[in-house]
């Protein structure tokens, strides 16, 4: 008699315990093309190569996450603190600017970060000195 009540109310608990979890973060809204006219992503420094000599570079979202960014300097702070906080191995990152606009290229990821959601080609990578 005691057990169903008690299953109840460990029920509810778990509920609730998951509400906290999984709440609705603050969504920021997706920038417009007149706010971000251009799209940035980071990938290895190597990339640098293959888009200088003209070879098409592909970010592929089914291989790896690539956060977007509006500004380069959003991108670098991006890496630096993912660097830092061991999310992301030290490297050689660089900033790279993809073909697209930011509606078309991206899609808001469970944590609220807006991610590539399509096959996008780097069309030029950032000189950092911001």
């Amino acid at each position: 008699m005691h057990r169903r009540p008690l299953s109840i109310i460990l029920l509810l608990l778990l509920a609730a315990a998951c509400g906290g979890k999984y709440a609705v973060h603050d969504e920021a809204p997706m920038p417009d093309a007149a706010s971000c006219p251009f799209v940035y992503a980071f990938a290895p420094g190597n990339y640098i190569i293959d888009v200088a000599s003209g070879a098409d570079v592909i970010l592929d979202p089914a291989a790896q996450e690539f956060p977007l960014f509006c500004r380069p300097p959003e991108a670098r702070a991006f890496i630096n603190k993912e660097v830092t906080a061991g999310r992301l191995a030290e490297g050689d990152w660089r900033v790279y600017r993809l073909d697209g606009q930011f509606e078309e290229l991206a899609q808001q990821s469970d944590n609220g970060r807006y991610t590539l959601k399509r096959m996008a080609s780097v069309v030029d990578w950032v000189t950092e000195d911001f």
